[in-house]
């Protein structure tokens, strides 16, 4: 969910959009210096990053829910957490840098053909290949956080790696802060650099409170549909109990409540798991433990019909 700090600018393509009252206050203050003009650059680089995660989100069969605009990005929120596995986030993650660099191509070739000034020609590409650059950084809520937070998370689950790169994301906010207060040693104000790091800190806390609850986001939505129309569709899964965690979400479609019954070679039941079992799990053990650990917990261990198992 948006925080209060972002106000709602429209709806495009059935996505909200917001922009975060702190980049708002950036552009007031940019233009009352005389810097508009590289602002509004800047603010149209950042959003067709995001259209670009959107697109890939799109074309996953994803469904993108709001896009809020940030001082260093963007963020592009997905709303049903067990659609997204590590490959995918991947993918949303890469296409953000990889439009900013089409961008540099493309203005490349428009300067070519002498349709762009040199003056304009040059910031825009500094802006692309910043924006690029620091975005693929490896610390959260980046872009380069959450493809290292893809790749860390099918090992260590999503909350330990989410902990590692909101380090990250830490880690950077204080080397921006140095930074500022040695320029600062030498005479020279750069508040981008103080608010960038303030608030990479802030996401990156945020992120990582959110971890817990990423989980249940999914299942929060199916609740809603429950209450609301007081039945949902079910979909039982019967798996073997050495199958890995990433093959069994591999079996879950959207908007259907999953059971799982357990068993072994022989076809004989082991146990049984419901959905938010499978979402303790990946949480707590990453996608490539196997189903079976899950029906070691004592509160999950449980008889095909529920009853609690000796």
């Amino acid at each position: 969910m948006i925080s209060t700090v972002a106000m709602k600018l429209g709806t495009l393509f059935g996505i909200d959009i917001y922009i975060n009252k702190l980049l708002v206050i950036l552009i007031c203050i940019a233009i009352v210096l005389g810097e508009g003009t590289k602002l509004t650059v800047i603010f149209l680089v950042v959003f067709v990053h995001e259209l670009a995660h959107m697109a890939m989100a799109r074309a996953l069969n994803l469904r993108v829910s709001e896009i809020e605009l940030l001082p260093f990005g963007g963020v592009a929120r997905i709303e049903s957490f067990f659609e997204i596995n590590p490959r995918y986030e991947v993918y949303i993650a890469i296409v953000g840098p990889m439009s900013n660099g089409l961008l540099v191509l493309g203005c490349m070739a428009l300067k070519n053909m002498g349709l762009i000034p040199p003056r304009d020609y040059d910031f825009f590409i500094q802006a692309n290949l910043m924006l690029a650059g620091f975005n693929l950084l490896p610390a959260f809520p980046l872009d380069g956080g959450r493809i290292l937070r893809a790749i860390l998370s099918r090992e260590l689950g999503i909350k330990k790696a989410t902990r590692i790169t909101t380090i990250g994301g830490l880690v950077l906010a204080l080397f921006l802060v140095m930074t500022g207060v040695y320029a600062l040693y030498y005479g020279v104000f750069n508040l981008t650099l103080f608010v960038m790091a303030g608030f990479l800190a802030y996401s990156a806390v945020k992120e990582n409170r959110m971890a817990t609850y990423v989980m249940v986001r999914d299942l929060t939505y199916k609740r809603d549909i429950l209450i609301r129309e007081g039945a949902i569709q079910s979909r039982e899964l019967v798996v073997l109990y050495d199958l890995p965690l990433r093959d069994v979400i591999r079996k879950f479609v959207p908007h259907r409540y999953h059971t799982i019954v357990v068993v072994d070679e022989r076809l004989r039941p082991r146990g049984y798991l419901t959905e938010k079992d499978i979402a303790d799990g990946l949480m707590d053990y990453g996608l490539n433990v196997p189903v079976s650990r899950l029906l070691a917990q004592p509160s999950r261990k449980r008889g095909v019909n529920g009853e609690a198992r000796s």
